[in-house]
């Protein structure tokens, strides 16, 4: 089986609106006129968009922050743009991000549902989806409306659910992803802010123990990595970056993950645009992965391209 994962691509929309202004909005527009518009081209979709209809994958995994300011305009561009992939819930699975969920009314008003719920198996998180030959995606959410900061918030309640979904799964899943827009973990020299983290971090560390081996699928942090905490070494945590981010002293202007499964075999390859090229290189191989070994991936203190 092969999926690719992609994450970030922080699709934006500039607008002049007042009444769409208001609050944690306006700061956003401000941050994307100064920086964001700079640093997310829209314009490289299409070459990604190629290049995941080229490696054919059986799946793709995209996990959160399709969108800058959750506005609706943002959401329905990614939408149209994930189309020439002829996107169907049997071949995309779409989990939301903290831009997503940028304000109050985004969140009241469902707009990330409206354009992706089709995606999912079910309305409320958390939910377990089979995408076949034994493998299955637990969504998971901790996203929420913050005034000020990004931080997220997964509770225990939230765990106990999802641990219930997976007790009570038939047929049993073999090889098990888990989707969740925030990182588990940082690998060493990734520094991130106190209010960019994850609230429940510890519970989450604690389920992701006992529902091992798994492969944890996040974005959140624009850099790009694949490796096992030493507390987790039968998780591989995997963040393929932000994927329409242009990182220019690296010269890399689109990035994805191609993650191939071969029985209980796990190999991770980053594709990267860089000079109009699509480079590929191995981050992680694990032969018996899914058989108990622990992962053995490229060593977490060099980022692929941050």
């Amino acid at each position: 089986m092969r999926i690719a994962h992609i994450s970030d691509l922080h699709f934006w929309q500039i607008t002049l609106n007042p009444r769409l202004l208001a609050g944690k909005r306006f700061l956003g527009m401000g941050n994307l006129l100064l920086n964001r518009a700079w640093k997310y081209r829209m314009d490289t979709m299409p070459a990604l968009v190629q290049r995941i209809r080229e490696i054919e994958p059986d799946h793709l995994l995209i996990t959160g922050d399709l969108t800058t300011t959750a506005l609706e305009e943002e959401f329905r561009a990614v939408r149209e743009a994930l189309e020439p992939l002829a996107p169907k819930p049997s071949s995309l699975t779409v989990i939301p991000g903290n831009h997503d969920r940028y304000t109050r009314e985004s969140m009241r008003s469902r707009v990330f549902e409206r354009y992706f719920a089709e995606f999912a198996p079910s309305e409320g998180y958390p939910w377990l989806k089979s995408i076949g030959e034994g493998t299955g995606v637990l969504g998971l959410d901790p996203t929420h409306p913050n005034p000020i900061s990004a931080l997220g918030t997964i509770t225990l309640e939230h765990l106990r659910q999802a641990a219930r979904l997976l007790d009570e799964a038939v047929p049993r899943i073999e090889r098990l992803l888990i989707a969740c827009h925030y990182p588990v973990a940082l690998p060493a020299g990734i520094i991130d802010g106190r209010g960019h983290g994850l609230r429940g971090c510890r519970d989450l560390h604690a389920f992701l123990a006992r529902w091992s081996p798994n492969l944890y699928c996040h974005g959140h942090v624009h850099a790009s990595w694949a490796f096992s905490p030493n507390t987790l070494p039968r998780t591989l945590c995997l963040d393929p970056g932000a994927a329409l981010k242009v990182r220019r002293r690296s010269g890399v202007h689109a990035s994805m993950f191609e993650i191939v499964l071969d029985g209980d075999a796990v190999e991770v390859r980053r594709h990267a645009l860089r000079e109009g090229a699509w480079r590929v290189e191995t981050v992680a191989r694990v032969p018996q992965f899914f058989n108990g070994a622990s992962p053995v991936a490229r060593p977490p203190s060099q980022p692929f391209a941050s």
